[in-house]
This record gives structure tokens, C-alpha cells and sequence, in this order.
């Protein structure tokens, strides 16, 4: 059976049995699911972004469980260059950032125009080279928005276990052998599809029995940084390119219960 038909297959018997709520069905699952227990209390789980993460299943090995916010790599903040100034010429700083991001209407105002040059006055007191800081406030800027897409260097190398959504690639008979991993169900067709390091391409021979997008699992793995482009195929959608950050080889994967 060719790859778009199994997938047809599926997500048709996952539409019908979500709208006609059949006992025993899909609908089960996503009841089941639909909540998770985290070191904060219940989050939704079930067609929604999995934010923190549960404890690990039982019978698993000893990965960092890991949140999907965890796959982010850490952004330096804009207030590093001025971080270790006095707490006065912090929040002059402050201030003056404020003044310089501020729309042409905001900084036309004679209150705001006062607090600015008061605390210009103050920063040159003291000779704070001000430019020479919104130089490097601006490099801050760049560097982050370069990196905003990519792995995070800190748990590359390291096994993980993580909770999310299948979207299938890679059929052998019925079982998934290849698919993306996300955060959200449906993403990449239903939903928008999710920045690069928030997918995961998972391998695994062994292969998940795969009945719903809306189904919840666990992977477990080495995590590694390569990029990825793939094709998904549903019988009502369709999305080119998927690009993720992330790879993993499998090797558990079981239902999330």
C-alpha cells in the first residue's frame, strides 16, 4: 500500500471517529491524553503545545526528560552589554532604550523627552560611552535572531526523552518507521508548521503502531543537530520542505499514558 493511501487511511478513520464519538475509539485516546502532570500541576496535553515536561514513563531508561521549550537554544539578553552597571545608570540605560525603541509619537512627548535627557545627563556624568553600548546591544540582537532557529548546544549528545506528536514519513506495512516529532497535533498540515528546533526527525526500524495525529507518545534518544528537510502527505493537506533542526534514532517509543 503506497505511503499516501496508508496515510489517507488513517486520518480519515481519525476524523470520523473524533466527530462521531465512538466509545472505545480514537476519542478514548485523546481523552486520555488530554492532560499531563508536570512539577507545576495539569497542563493540556491534546491538541496543544506540550510546554513543560511530565514525569518520565515507567520501565524507561535514565534520558533527561525534557520540556519542548528545553529545544530552544538559551538567547543572551539585550541587557548584557550594561548588566554590571550601578542600578542609577542601569536604569538610565533603561530609559534611554526605551526612549531609542520607542515610536516617533512616544518620544514627542515633553515627559518622556524630559526622563531621556535627564538620563543622558546622567550616563555622560559618568562617562558611559551610551553609543558604544547600543552597539553592542544591537550585535545581541543579531546574534540571537541567528541563532533563534537552531539546536540548543547545551543537550546535543545527551539522551532525552521527550512527549509530543507523531506526523508520519516512513511506512513499513502499518507501522510508522520514519516521522516527525512536534509539539503540537496536526502540525505541519492542521496547524502551522513549527520553527525548525521544534521538530525532531526520528528513525526507528522497530516502527509505532500509528492509528491518529491526535495520538500522544514518548521518544527516547541520542538527540543530534542535523537539519532536515521533509515532505508530509495527508489526504487533505500537504507540506513541502519541513525543515527541522534536530535528529534522533529511537530507541524506545511508546504511547503516552
Amino acid at each position: 500500500m503506497s505511503r499516501m493511501l496508508v496515510l489517507a487511511f488513517f486520518c480519515v478513520a481519525a476524523a470520523l471517529f473524533s466527530t462521531a464519538g465512538v466509545a472505545g475509539s480514537t476519542e478514548s485516546l485523546r481523552d486520555r491524553v488530554s492532560t499531563f502532570q508536570t512539577p507545576s500541576g495539569s497542563l493540556p496535553f491534546a491538541r496543544s503545545m506540550v510546554t513543560a515536561a511530565p514525569a518520565a514513563p515507567a520501565g524507561t531508561t535514565n534520558g533527561n526528560t525534557l520540556a519542548w521549550t528545553d529545544l530552544r537554544p538559551v538567547a543572551t539578553s539585550l541587557e548584557a552589554p550594561f548588566a554590571s552597571l550601578p542600578e542609577p545608570l542601569l536604569e538610565a540605560m533603561r530609559t534611554h532604550v526605551r526612549w531609542r525603541t520607542s515610536k516617533r509619537s512616544a518620544r514627542s512627548e515633553e515627559e518622556f523627552i524630559a526622563e531621556n535627557e535627564a538620563a543622558i545627563a546622567l550616563l555622560e556624568a559618568h562617562e558611559i560611552d551610551v553609543e558604544a553600548l547600543m552597539r553592542e546591544r544591537r550585535k545581541i540582537i543579531a546574534r540571537n535572531g541567528r541563532i533563534a532557529r537552531g539546536a540548543n548546544p547545551d543537550i546535543l549528545g545527551t539522551t532525552i526523552r521527550l512527549p509530543g506528536y507523531v506526523v508520519p514519513l516512513t511506512f513499513n506495512d502499518q507501522a510508522v518507521t520514519e516521522f516527525l516529532f512536534v509539539p503540537v497535533a496536526g502540525a505541519c498540515v492542521h496547524t502551522p508548521t513549527p520553527p525548525p528546533n521544534q521538530i525532531v526527525h526520528v528513525k526507528y526500524p522497530e516502527g509505532i503502531a500509528f492509528s491518529s495525529i491526535f495520538g500522544a507518545f514518548w521518544i527516547e534518544g541520542e538527540l543530534a543537530a542535523e537539519d532536515t528537510k521533509s515532505d508530509v502527505l495527508f489526504y487533505d493537506g500537504a507540506a513541502t520542505g519541513v525543515q527541522a533542526s534536530y535528529a534522533l534514532n529511537a530507541t524506545d517509543v511508546r504511547s503516552f499514558q
